[in-house]
């Protein structure tokens, strides 16, 4: 069987709070021969001074901070040939930074549900995830047009965890969630 994403490579999956990134991410690179998953929420979670909730305005350094470590330790695995699933919020607005700090090709997935399943799953969770219904939907209404990114959206609503990893699979290996060439 050839893995849906060759070792090398790296697939960001995103989406707003309650789309299912962390638990679609691990259900993906299960099915891997030798992958990786970076979440990208870990790398804000490191901050222990400063840190700024990254829904706010003035998080915007940060948030940029953020994303090119997160991006630099999954060019790393993917330097050492794994495949590598990037987990977390990357909005099209951070991905010339994401791509700019990668040597590696970048596939991009935004998982959006509706946002009442959003909502829904992401309050649900409990403590300590985000369970604020206010920046939830901030963050939702950030990817609700992506307008050129609106291509790489798969709507999950309907769709359980298998579902949603086999969709996923069938437009990587169609080459439609394509976002660069390796540098």
């Amino acid at each position: 069987m050839i893995d849906p994403l060759p070792t090398g490579e790296i697939l960001v999956v995103t989406g707003p709070p309650g789309s299912g990134k962390s638990t679609v991410a691990a259900a993906f690179v299960a099915q891997l021969d030798r992958a990786v998953v970076v979440d990208g929420d870990a790398f804000l979670q490191s901050i222990r001074r400063g840190w700024i909730p990254p829904w706010e305005p003035a998080s915007q350094a940060q948030n940029e901070t953020v994303i090119t470590a997160t991006a630099r330790a999954a060019d790393a695995y993917a330097a050492g040939n794994y495949a590598v699933v990037v987990e977390g919020i990357v909005g099209p607005w951070f991905l010339h930074r994401f791509t700019e700090a990668v040597r590696a090709r970048v596939h991009y997935a935004v998982l959006r549900p509706s946002a009442e399943v959003a909502l829904h799953r992401a309050t649900s969770r409990g403590e300590p995830w985000l369970v604020d219904p206010d920046p939830i939907m901030q963050m939702y209404r950030a990817f609700a047009d992506l307008g050129d990114y609106e291509r790489f959206v798969m709507d999950s609503t309907d769709l359980d965890v298998e579902a949603t990893v086999a969709a996923l699979g069938d437009a990587l290996g169609a080459g439609r969630l394509a976002l660069s060439v390796a540098h």
